[in-house]
């Protein structure tokens, strides 16, 4: 490594909540930057990630005003929480992650006089379903924060494309920079006999999945729509649900009114993802809107049989009928046309999980992202330095 690495400091805004595939990202950057000798501090707003990223060696930060949504009474004391760590601690490198952590800490460290000042975009607050109004109010806070930055980070490359047609920022301060997950903890090939008898399916049936919070972003209620039509021509199918979240008990009193519940399981936060996904004959990611899924690239990565909605970020990862499968967002007939198509032919689902287990492995190892962003920091550091 360069000498300019060595000993800087970096504050990793990564404000995001409950452990998500956000913080995934920025754990394999935390610790890939801690062996290279970087000093690295991270805002963490849960005990999970605050454990996650404490055990890798990070200084974990917390606020006492910071809240993940918009509150108008707290965000002011939120932000001179930040602006003071930020001029206290003179890191090197400030690196911002979601819309809120972006907009509050970007200002703060440009007011804080720091060197070099990097957002990542994970996908922005705005997207196809945001009314015009919102969109407009959003679109207006991004102009102005990329202001405050030397470099935007787009998980995809629709998004970067997007924000420069959209005025956000200039060609010239934004790159695409694609999510990757560690490819050694995935494999299609584990045998999950005893996991999918621990958790209680019958020895033949199928199993349609799906990983994530149980928020309306995910559009997990479409997913819940689309199952009795599944069942009525495979009787025999199990739709699990893992992660918590808000909509839980609504989506538990939706399948017991619908006469479903006996074919769903709410599994809850799970610590064994990569196992589990290989206990899914299909995996489902009905989102509304996404960055980048880490989820849908740990699926690929298992060599599962995909249906994704057909949205930015999904479709970078997705070629319908080559890789997975394509569906329309917000749309329980296409979820359930997708599902029963594979399940009559299950040659497709498997040679499927064949291209979509290689894809993953030549374009999502998370040590080229991890190459691409230490470069990007040495290029901005050496500006400074010069």
């Amino acid at each position: 490594m360069c000498e300019i690495e060595r000993g800087l400091k970096v504050f990793q805004v990564l404000a995001g909540g409950p452990w998500g595939g956000g913080g995934v990202v920025v754990l394999a950057l935390t610790k890939h930057l801690l062996e290279a000798g970087f000093q690295v501090s991270v805002l963490c707003l849960s005990d999970e990630v605050s454990r996650r990223f404490a055990n890798a060696g990070a200084e974990v930060v917390t606020f006492r005003h910071w809240r993940r949504e918009i509150h108008p009474l707290r965000d002011p004391l939120a932000f001179n929480e930040i602006y003071h760590l930020i001029k206290g601690k003179q890191f090197d490198v400030v690196h911002t992650h979601t819309s809120k952590g972006g907009f509050l800490g970007r200002f703060a460290a440009k007011l804080a006089g720091i060197p070099v000042i990097i957002h990542t975009v994970h996908g922005f607050a705005f997207h196809e379903f945001t009314n015009p109004l919102a969109k407009f109010f959003y679109l207006q806070l991004e102009k102005l924060a990329s202001h405050y930055c030397d470099m935007l980070i787009s998980v995809n490359n629709e998004d970067r494309i997007g924000a420069i047609e959209a005025g956000i920022v200039v060609p010239n301060k934004i790159v695409t920079i694609i999510n990757g997950i560690d490819l050694s903890q995935f494999s299609p090939n584990q045998d999950v006999t005893a996991l999918r008898k621990k958790l209680g399916f019958p020895e033949n049936c199928s199993i349609v999945g799906t990983v994530g919070r149980l928020v309306s972003q995910k559009g997990y209620e479409y997913l819940l729509h689309a199952i009795p039509e599944v069942l009525r021509f495979h009787p025999d199918t199990f739709f699990v649900f893992t992660g918590d979240g808000p909509l839980k008990a609504e989506f538990q009193a939706f399948v017991d009114n619908a006469g479903i519940a006996d074919r769903c399981r709410f599994l809850g936060f799970r610590q064994d993802i990569p196992q589990l996904l290989n206990c899914f004959d299909i995996f489902v990611l009905p989102s509304l809107w996404e960055g980048l899924s880490i989820t849908l690239l740990e699926a690929m990565a298992a060599g599962r049989a995909i249906i994704a909605t057909n949205i930015k970020g999904n479709r970078e990862v997705v070629t319908h009928g080559t890789n997975g499968y394509l569906c329309r967002p917000m749309s329980s007939g296409s979820i359930a046309d997708g599902i029963k198509e594979l399940m009559a032919n299950p040659e497709l689902a498997q040679q499927l999980g064949r291209q979509a287990f290689c894809d993953a492995n030549q374009r999502f190892d998370e040590r080229l992202m991890l190459k691409q962003t230490m470069e990007l920091y040495l290029r901005l550091l050496g500006k400074i330095s010069q």
